[in-house]
């Protein structure tokens, strides 16, 4: 499939009213590493989509990506605890980890993007950002 090698990803617009809120942070992470941190967070979604509390979303994602022009861009952001969390994109980042995507970028909120380089940091980036 050639989204795994090579995608063509999409940053989402900022919204109306929002216009004055500085843009967030596009970063590109090693899934390994994100995943490792990620799995013990509440909104986690496991192998094949176990524990989603969205039922099908994970296999959607997966029926859609067959004739998707694009990808949207995840959102994430460190909690408290450092521990990452979705605003949008969880299925998403499952569906391309289980099958085989190594990085990828992800927004994240620009007072956290330098630990997200410094935790997540991909070294290899591959793929398109729109």
């Amino acid at each position: 499939m050639r989204w795994i090698d090579s995608p063509v990803w999409r940053r989402r617009g900022i919204g109306e009213g929002w216009e004055d809120t500085p843009p967030d942070a596009l970063v590109w992470v090693s899934v390994a590493a994100l995943d490792v941190a990620w799995c013990v967070s509440h909104d986690y979604v496991g192998v094949a989509g176990h524990g989603s509390l969205h039922g099908d979303r994970y296999a959607k994602f997966g029926r859609w990506l067959e004739a998707a022009v694009f990808v949207d861009v995840p959102v994430v952001c460190l909690e408290e605890d450092g521990i990452p969390s979705f605003a949008d994109g969880r299925h998403r980042f499952a569906w391309l980890r289980d099958h085989g995507l190594r990085s990828l970028p992800v927004e994240v909120p620009p007072d956290q993007a330098e630990v997200f380089e410094t935790r997540f940091g991909a070294v290899e980036q591959s793929g398109t950002v729109l």
